[in-house]
């Protein structure tokens, strides 16, 4: 039987609550919610790490970040950190194993796999269009590729382990117009490459198609007529949006997001939303232009085809910006399953991951299987809807730029524990409490389900061979990342 082509469309930073078959946010997704329509979507899925290279990574290799030691997105500014964004050698991809199983690839968009060797030199017939190729051609037309501001600020963070400030961050007040034609725009440039690689494509071999947009992510300068389409003051903002919770860790203040967002109030978000709205439905309009390629070329239909997300963004929600949470807002993605054919739609409430990708891929390519790899192939739970699936899953943040105030989460059920290595737990029922306003860590009544779910996020930590032990490093600080190595 000839090898399905196989399809992964992203965005980035795009909140799941933004489409319509899992929230009511109003924003205008129609190329989305046709895809979903025709897709197993999944309720329960979960970033591997609320940050783009160790998510990403996890994406490409079935590993959670701790394993690979990618958990970081790194800085050049902090030479001892830029390994922690680096995936070593002896990690595979499911680049290499489509490669080696015959498939023509083309990826085009973000491309956050840092790995040594890096990913050109790991499928070297493959087609790779990135972030940096479309820098080269702002800077052909003269244009900045940064778009310069004045709304940056410095925040905190951490070289191995010692206190930096990291300067001109940006901040989330910034809601602009794009200042270029919208033709620059980078999603709209990614758009055309990848219309032009699907369109030079043999559909008569098996394809790999990877899209990997930039919107719906901050800094939010946006293209008219996206930025004009969504009024502030109609904006219903959930009722989380600039609210601190009792319960919630001081430690995530000293975070980039927290030390950005906690300034801003409840309405002094309603700008920043109507821009990233606006994000979110280019994003869409981007999407459906490479749907509608893929169609033309009669490749859509026999396609396995797999939407997610790197992971969400929380616009104000717990007074955060952008992710670097456990909250629902950063670490809940969206994840839609299209198997060949398209003839099993529906819903699914199992718990799945980042990890469960890759070894989907692989497995419905008749790729050799990824090993070592702590994913599971969703192919049973796409064909069978009362498959049991696990009974938890997992996410992790270790810091952002640098190593900083790592964190540790487990969902299981309706309930989801957030371990905090320098703060005390959080405890949260998404079935009760879905924007997670009540932590219930301190009930009593509560006790002995932290305690369950605290010993089995540890056992998970062990034997997926964590760089941190809940038990030995239960007076973690930031200044131990110095004494830990790879």
């Amino acid at each position: 039987m000839k090898a399905p082509h196989i399809i992964l469309l992203t965005a980035d930073q795009m909140r799941f609550d933004c489409l319509s078959c899992y929230g009511n946010l109003n924003v205008r997704t129609p190329h989305l919610d046709a895809l979903a329509a025709e897709s197993v979507v999944f309720d329960r899925a979960y970033c591997a790490t609320p940050l783009c290279v160790p998510t990403r990574t996890c994406i490409g290799t079935g590993l959670w970040p701790h394993s690979t030691r990618a958990i970081i997105n790194s800085n050049p500014a902090y030479p001892r950190e830029n390994i922690w964004g680096r995936l070593g050698p002896e990690y595979p991809t499911f680049y290499e194993r489509l490669d080696e199983a015959g498939y023509a690839i083309s990826h085009v968009g973000i491309q956050h796999i840092h790995g040594e060797p890096p990913l050109e030199a790991r499928v070297p017939r493959a087609h790779i269009t990135d972030s940096r190729d479309h820098e080269d051609y702002m800077r052909n037309l003269g244009l900045s590729p940064t778009y310069e501001t004045d709304l940056r600020v410095p925040v905190p963070d951490f070289d191995n382990g010692r206190l930096v400030a990291k300067p001109r961050w940006v901040s989330p007040r910034l809601a602009a117009p794009y200042p270029h034609d919208p033709e620059h725009f980078k999603d709209f440039w990614f758009t055309r490459r990848m219309e032009a690689q699907i369109a030079a494509g043999d559909p008569s071999r098996p394809n790999a198609f990877i899209f990997q947009g930039w919107a719906p992510r901050p800094p939010f300068f946006v293209p008219e007529p996206y930025f004009s389409m969504y009024r502030p003051e109609e904006i219903e903002l959930p009722e989380n949006v600039g609210q601190w919770y009792d319960g919630m860790p001081p430690t995530i203040l000293l975070g980039s997001g927290g030390y950005r967002g906690s300034h801003m109030q409840r309405e002094d978000w309603r700008p920043v939303w109507a821009a990233y709205f606006g994000l979110v439905t280019l994003a869409d309009a981007c999407l459906g232009r490479v749907i509608q390629a893929l169609k033309a070329k009669g490749i859509w239909d026999e396609a396995l085809v797999i939407f997610t997300m790197d992971h969400g963004e929380a616009i104000g929600s717990h007074r955060m910006f952008e992710k670097m949470t456990m909250y629902e807002e950063s670490a809940h993605v969206p994840l839609f399953v299209k198997p060949p054919g398209g003839a099993r739609s529906g819903r699914r409430k199992q718990l799945v991951g980042h990890a469960d990708l890759a070894p989907t891929i692989c497995d419905y390519a008749g790729a050799r299987p990824l090993d070592p790899c702590w994913g599971e192939s969703l192919r049973p739970l796409v064909d069978r809807p009362d498959h049991p699936g696990r009974p938890a899953i997992f996410c992790e943040f270790n810091g952002d730029q640098a190593r900083a105030y790592p964190q540790r989460a487990i969902i299981s059920g309706r309930y989801k524990y957030i371990h905090h290595f320098c703060a005390d737990p959080e405890l949260y029922d998404l079935e009760a409490d879905p924007q997670e306003t009540r932590s219930l860590a301190k009930d009593p009544a509560h006790q002995e389900r932290c305690r369950s779910l605290r010993g089995e996020l540890a056992e998970w930590m062990r034997a997926t061979d964590d760089i941190l032990d809940v038990e030995r490093d239960a007076e973690f600080t930031p200044a131990d990342w110095a004494r830990i190595t790879r």
